[in-house]
């Protein structure tokens, strides 16, 4: 080997050394039993998951930054007998730099890959108009609620719920002409109801979306990533579960796991009833009864819409059978308009689901900036 072919060797080893796995990254170990021995590892910058192997995550832990190849080399051979050549600590480094998983804090900023799915999830302008007020690791919070509360997860006490949330329903209607009016008392006076109803909107979306989250717990299923934001006038939420986990349970589990995020906010919804019904009038109580029903209903309402990747949406792909329905639909539908082939036949139904897919979101998307903008004028005006 040349003198040069050395020190370029020497040099690039030097420069691997400032390399580092990102310490937000969060893994998953293989599901027990389960077929696939990888490990997930979920990256929160991008929403993407990627797989390892125990051999590969034991080498991309041992990128710190202090390290230079050769002593991960050195490592690997001394620690677990295994002989990797520098050449292919190299490639395995530039694979993880490329999917943004190692940084190198002395090299510019690369711009991360962003799942397909993030730019429809709530329409354009997401990472400029996005708040996050919450994000973390929720598997901790899972584990100490389920160990306390699991029978918040029972059949028995989910039968009790909905008849709780039945019995409120039907009071609300008797009494809708009194509830009427202390609702206007409430959101017609300025916009002093900003102050009650938004800060009730993101407690009644966290337990919405721990209604998912726990009883992805009930079902051994990981949540990679649990947070609440808002969108514009939106307060929005997720539970995101790990995908192996997700795709081992029966499609039945699938769907009540889904349906139990809104009926945690129904139940917020009658528990506001309840409290509005017994709290004197005019009173503290009585105030937050009211905003408890009316935030938890209209925050439930963006993930009854299809056109957002809410509750209904993710129903119908778990219904029909189609999962990222609405990703495949649009790639369909650029396909044909660009004159591309199809890359498998598709029947007429799928066809017919896809075109329903792209026009219900496109005519979705405008009805609600419309509305939107309409409620941002009126908030604007009123203030």
């Amino acid at each position: 080997m040349s003198a040069e072919a050395e020190c370029e060797i020497s040099s690039a080893a030097r420069q691997a050394s400032a390399s580092r796995l990102r310490r937000e990254l969060r893994l998953f170990a293989p599901r027990a039993g389960g077929s696939d021995a990888r490990h997930t590892v979920y990256d929160p910058a991008s929403d993407l998951s990627y797989f390892l192997g125990s051999g590969e995550l034991i080498t991309a832990r041992l990128f710190d930054g202090q390290r230079r190849l050769e002593d991960i080399a050195e490592h690997l051979s001394r620690e677990h007998r295994k002989s990797v050549s520098l050449e292919k600590l190299r490639h395995f480094e530039r694979r993880l730099l490329q999917l943004g998983l190692l940084e190198d804090p002395a090299a510019p900023a690369a711009r991360r890959l962003l799942d397909p799915a993030m730019g429809i999830s709530y329409g354009p302008l997401k990472a400029w108009l996005m708040v996050p007020l919450l994000r973390m690791d929720p598997n901790r919070m899972l584990d100490w609620l389920y160990r306390y509360c699991g029978w918040l997860c029972s059949p028995g006490f989910v039968l009790a719920g909905a008849v709780g949330i039945l019995a409120a329903g039907v009071g609300a209607l008797l009494a809708s002409a009194q509830l009427g009016r202390d609702i206007a008392a409430v959101y017609g006076n300025g916009a002093g109801w900003l102050l009650w109803h938004y800060p009730v909107v993101v407690v009644s979306i966290f337990f919405h979306e721990i209604g998912h989250a726990l009883t992805c717990r009930r079902f051994g299923v990981r949540v990679t990533d649990f947070g609440i934001a808002v969108y514009l006038l939106l307060a929005t939420g997720w539970a995101r579960p790990l995908q192996g986990d997700w795709t081992a349970l029966r499609r039945r589990e699938r769907i009540l796991t889904i349906v139990m995020g809104p009926y945690a906010s129904l139940l917020f919804a009658a528990a506001g009833v309840a409290v509005w019904a017994v709290a004197s009038a005019g009173g503290f109580w009585h105030t937050t009864g009211i905003v408890m029903a009316v935030s938890a209903s209209l925050a439930l309402v963006p993930t009854l819409l299809p056109m957002f990747n809410g509750d209904t949406y993710l129903v119908l792909t778990e219904w029909i059978g189609i999962p990222r329905l609405r990703q495949r639909a649009f790639r369909h539908v650029k396909d044909v308009l660009r004159g591309r082939r199809p890359e498998e036949p598709l029947s007429r139904r799928r066809q017919a689901a896809y075109w329903g897919t792209v026009l219900g979101s496109v005519l979705g998307w405008i009805a609600v900036w419309i509305l939107l903008l309409h409620l941002g004028h009126t908030v604007w005006s009123a203030l």
